[in-house]
């Protein structure tokens, strides 16, 4: 059930504030693989895990639940899933907060980091602020009908049990309009949610996403990075969309009897070879990187002296 919206839009652009570290990590983070930092720092079956660990490789508290913005309470961060549906970009709608905060302040400036949904990978980032025709857009949802009128700013009530949480969210069609998830992009995969689904219950209970393989163009079965063992997929799937199911056959190690599998093009990924993060990559997304390996994106990067706080 939709609400109408609480807080009356801002009369004015907002301010523009920046921070040169922020900017620094946000461009660092191109071809970051957040599951080996997920599986660190929360719980396997957390909702929102992979934004907890953006905010952990951006040198923030994990689980911070502050109602200020993220980054010094200057810019809200916001991790944006997009995925490739009949070979278009696109996104879900997009929690900005809980009713009871002001979504106007939280949108003022946003750093938004686009991640793609099969891997889990940072594809890209937009440093933007409520400004010009997007404010404007965004402000006509005040006068719409919450129900009718498709409004790119909307409330929804969030039933949980017997309670209701409601929150504010962003239309995913809106954050397309305003470029913010563009039509291209490297390193965004196809993503089919229905098998997706029925591939996580099949999990013997655990509800864990498949695991990943990637293909270097091999004819014929791939072998299984994690056990040694032929993993067959749909090969001209894989050439067109860049990837598909996979079925693991005999032998199988323990893990891979109890996952599904699913197969993607290496040359999609967002690194190119000769990148030096490439293999880091590679290893992330085939889960060979132990708990002892995994890095933070913060300890890489040099904080400048000039963090530009105009």
């Amino acid at each position: 059930m939709r609400l109408p919206l609480r807080h009356p839009p801002p009369e004015a652009d907002a301010v523009v504030l920046r921070c040169a570290h922020l900017e620094a990590l946000a461009a660092a983070a191109l071809g970051l693989p957040l599951g080996p930092a997920a599986a660190l720092v929360t719980a396997s079956r957390s909702r929102g895990r992979h934004g907890n660990a953006l905010q952990w490789h951006l040198g923030l508290e994990p689980h911070d639940g502050a109602a200020s913005r993220d980054w010094e309470d200057r810019i809200e961060i916001k991790l944006v899933s997009v995925w490739r549906r009949g070979g278009a970009i696109t996104c879900d709608k997009l929690k900005v907060c809980d009713l009871a905060l002001d979504p106007w302040a939280k949108l003022a400036n946003v750093c938004w980091v686009l991640v793609d949904r099969v891997t889990r990978v940072v594809v890209g980032h937009t440093m933007w602020s409520l400004r010009g025709e997007a404010r404007r857009s965004l402000a006509g949802a005040w006068g719409l009908d919450p129900h009718f009128d498709r409004p790119p700013l909307f409330v929804e009530a969030r039933e949980q049990g017997e309670r209701q949480a409601p929150a504010y969210y962003l239309a995913g069609r809106w954050l397309r309009e305003q470029g913010i998830v563009p039509e291209t992009l490297p390193g965004v995969f196809a993503f089919d949610p229905t098998w997706w689904s029925a591939a996580r219950g099949s999990s013997r209970g655990s509800r864990a996403e498949p695991l990943l393989t990637l293909w270097r163009g091999e004819s014929g079965a791939v072998v299984c990075p994690r056990c040694g063992g032929p993993i067959r997929a749909d090969l001209g799937r894989l050439r067109a969309e860049g990837a598909a199911a996979g079925v693991h056959a005999m032998p199988f190690g323990a893990e891979c009897a109890t996952r599904g599998h699913y197969v993607i093009d290496a040359r999609g990924l967002p690194l190119p070879l000769q990148h030096p993060g490439r293999a880091e990559l590679e290893m992330a997304l085939e889960g060979r990187v132990g708990p002892e390996q995994v890095w933070r994106l913060a300890d890489r990067v040099a904080e400048p002296e000039d963090h530009l706080h105009w």
